[in-house]
């Protein structure tokens, strides 16, 4: 038995004849092919998205380019024709380009899921892929915003369903939301310009500020009180000594400080935003020391001036405030730890007004119920002052890495530069049972439900899946093979989900 073992063993060891490894390859080939064809055919198919209407969630042809300023990595969109915007760094406002060395990109490479509303129907803020109802051969990719029976209008730059605003949870925030500025990448020139100013105490008593900026950290020191000041917050118990940071926004496309707009660095420099934006999201990761009380984020939109006093070692409570008028803050917790110096943990913070609702999130998770405001948008209005302020209360030390300013999508009442007016703005749309009305991020140039001129609907039909993956982004580089000059290379830093 031991000796017939070996045998067989040796036999199954003994290399393939040649015809048999060409059998088994052609058997191999042949079966990924099917499983290829099975793929592509019932459950995942590929798509280029061509133009930039979805931007900056996905991008047609485009230019990127790295700004000589703050080093911040942008795209700007390429026409058919090859040609592009004014360069223009949305993170600085640098318009000062040598466009040779921008580097030219194919538009993203997209993995759809088919057949998937075969099982369910789309969600309200999902990118869907769907064949155009009026040019049946083109498949177009939008993110639907209205669902089937719903009287849908835009108004000021949001959605309202059946007379109500539609809001988003925070992942559906973090995948809609825009980049304004990102302090990881601080301005060459931010000493001409500044972007943070400190300011303690008021116009008439200012008091010296505890806050310094060394590249993307911010770090305030702490810093004595006066005899008068401590006496003056012992007998008002509602007077707080707070050292804020104040941010100050220099819009790109117009050089010079201002509030924040609809501005689509995709689009280039030439076209202006004409929009103002309320709806703000922060993000920043913060390191606290003993001696802090509190820690306070000031976002101005969003239906006012939106303040949050977030509790450290548990000085007090979580406390929210619209204007100066206090809010009534539920089921919050008990704010965030102090460390030891030289020992920090970093916690995230998220403050965020979206859709006319405030919410706070401490390393990813809601510290407080949000607080809604669910009274008419004040047309025409415009919050000024520093959109986004950091404040500390307390003699402690605190360090914030990792800022970051985002803005929520703003929906246009017409194309850029163009006096026509879309449907859904004067008066709300109702739609018929399995319609859906869809619009792109880019909103300035995006041709959608809103302009489409005989129905401004798509149907359960059209629907073809969900893109998932952007895979295998490209950009043009200049080899020499075989004749050709330019040739399109993998990026595989770029593959990302699509949320």
């Amino acid at each position: 038995m031991k000796s017939n073992s070996t045998e067989q063993i040796v036999a199954q060891t003994q290399p393939e004849s040649g015809a048999a490894v060409v059998r088994h390859t052609v058997e191999f080939l042949a079966a990924l092919a099917m499983c290829v064809v099975a793929a592509r055919t019932f459950a995942v198919e590929a798509y280029i998205v061509p133009t930039g209407s979805m931007a900056p969630t996905l991008l047609g042809v485009h230019r990127e380019a790295t700004c000589a300023n703050c080093r911040f990595r942008f795209v700007v969109g390429v026409d058919d024709e090859g040609r592009s915007g004014r360069l223009v760094c949305p993170n600085c406002g640098q318009d000062r380009w040598d466009r040779d060395a921008t580097i030219e990109c194919d538009g993203d490479r997209l993995l759809v899921q088919k057949y998937l509303y075969e099982f369910r129907s789309p969600r309200r803020w999902e990118v869907v892929v769907f064949q155009s109802p009026h040019e049946p051969s083109r498949s177009y990719v939008k993110r639907v915003v209205g669902l089937p029976g719903e009287s849908i209008q835009i108004v000021a730059g949001d959605i309202y369903i059946n007379g109500l605003i539609a809001r988003k949870t925070i992942s559906e925030r973090r995948a809609a939301r825009v980049l304004v500025y990102d302090n990881d990448y601080p301005p060459a020139d931010a000493n001409k310009f500044p972007r943070w100013t400190p300011r303690r105490g008021s116009i008439r008593g200012p008091s010296r500020s505890g806050w310094g900026i060394e590249g993307a950290i911010l770090t305030r020191e702490p810093v004595g009180e006066s005899e008068s000041q401590i006496k003056a917050a012992a007998s008002n118990r509602r007077m707080r000594l707070v050292d804020w940071l104040e941010y100050h926004h220099w819009a790109p496309d117009r050089t010079s400080y201002g509030p924040i707009r609809d501005f689509y660095a995709y689009n280039g420099g030439d076209l202006t935003a004409e929009n103002h934006v309320d709806d703000l999201m922060f993000e920043g990761d913060f390191a606290v020391e003993p001696g802090v009380d509190a820690v306070w984020i000031r976002l101005i939109g969003g239906g006012g001036r939106q303040t949050v006093r977030i509790p450290v070692d548990r000085r007090g409570s979580i406390e929210a405030t619209t204007d100066g008028r206090s809010r009534s803050v539920k089921h919050a917790s008990n704010g965030i730890e102090s460390t030891a110096p030289g020992k920090p943990k970093w916690r995230k913070i998220e403050v965020s007004t979206f859709d006319r609702e405030f919410t706070v999130m401490l390393d990813g998770k809601p510290i407080l119920d949000p607080i809604v405001d669910d009274a008419e948008p004040g047309f025409g209005k415009v919050s000024t002052g520093a959109p986004l302020s950091i404040g500390v209360e307390g003699t402690g030390r605190v360090v914030v890495r990792g800022v970051k300013l985002f803005r929520d999508l703003y929906y246009t009442p017409n194309l850029l530069q163009t006096p026509k007016r879309s449907i859904a703005i004067d008066h709300p749309y109702k739609l018929g049972a399995d319609e859906y009305f869809v619009l792109g991020d880019n909103s300035p140039i995006s041709n959608d439900s809103r302009f489409w001129p005989k129905s401004p609907v798509i149907h359960g039909d059209d629907l073809i899946g969900k893109p998932f993956l952007v895979h295998l982004p490209s950009q043009a580089a200049p080899l020499k093979v075989f004749g050709r000059a330019t040739y399109w290379i993998p990026d595989p830093t770029k593959i990302r989900y699509v949320r």
